[in-house]
């Protein structure tokens, strides 16, 4: 393929991009971190080009979504582009060239994406909504949120689950503990040396319905079956309690929306046992 170009999916969860990062603050030099709601942070993605021709001008464009878990371009707003040149072979970091600026009103709990375009490795016209970067490489979306656990114990969110214009949708959406992050993600997040929980150390459920969590209530399901009528959306709530967390730990934390065995979309959690200076921060 004469162009042929790439930003990876994560893995084994390819809503975990390791080609997406943010650097928060005025500097988009810095060092990558969490950002926070209400102060600007900077978007970076790493383009390659596997294949045997440059692609000089490459468009990468960014953007950010309330915290769901399949993102479309009808739920996502453009943050800004970046433009790159990259030879054949070679791989190169981009830089949005607009300031990212995280909502307060989610605490700054919003999903990313990165999407390449060049000519020479085109999207469809016209452009489908949902993003679904399994399927285009040049595209993919980072919803990984860091909670600190030594500030507040339990932590309520709501997400959405959307249907696409046309069908009807019938999902599963469970709430799993992971294993570890590899030490690139750790540091992405300003996360360096921290280990993973030696057991299973939070609860975490799910509910469709809005409510409160107190020290004796139940986190909620780890299973839900959904529908939601085409074009439509629909809330999904999700509590996390800490139980035993120490200092220097995580605990991996994921939300996946299914139909049948195909993932449609995920957000990740990583709750930290350690007083750090970061807060609750999307990356």
């Amino acid at each position: 393929m004469a162009v042929d170009l790439l930003i990876r999916d994560g893995e084994p969860h390819w809503y975990l991009s390791p080609d997406i990062w943010v650097v928060p603050g005025n500097d988009p030099g810095g060092s990558p971190g969490s950002p926070m709601a209400g102060q600007p942070a900077y978007l970076w993605a790493k383009v390659a080009n596997n294949g045997t021709t440059p692609a000089n001008g490459i468009r990468i464009d960014f953007y950010w979504a309330n915290p769901a878990l399949q993102v479309t371009r009808s739920n996502a707003t453009l943050v800004g582009s970046a433009f790159a040149d990259v030879p054949a072979g070679g791989v190169q970091d981009a830089l949005c060239l607009v300031p990212w600026l995280p909502v307060i009103v989610n605490g700054g709990h919003e999903c990313l994406v990165a999407v390449a375009d060049h000519p020479g490795h085109p999207l469809p016209n016209p452009l489908p909504d949902a993003f679904n970067p399994p399927i285009y490489p040049q595209v993919a979306q980072k919803n990984l949120t860091v909670l600190n656990a030594a500030m507040q114990r339990a932590f309520l969110f709501a997400l959405t689950v959307s249907a696409l214009p046309r069908v009807d949708k019938a999902v599963t959406v469970t709430a799993e503990l992971g294993d570890k992050l590899d030490e690139k993600t750790l540091l992405s997040l300003g996360l360096r040396g921290l280990k993973p929980a030696r057991k299973a150390a939070v609860e975490v459920g799910l509910s469709s319905s809005p409510r409160t969590l107190c020290e004796k209530d139940p986190v909620g399901e780890t299973k839900l079956e959904m529908r939601i009528p085409k074009g439509t959306s629909t809330g999904l709530h999700v509590a996390i309690r800490a139980k035993s967390l120490v200092a220097g730990e995580y605990q991996f934390i994921h939300i996946v929306e299914r139909a049948g065995d195909e993932v449609l979309g995920g957000l990740g959690f990583v709750l930290i046992g350690q007083a750090t200076t970061h807060k609750e921060a999307q990356s």
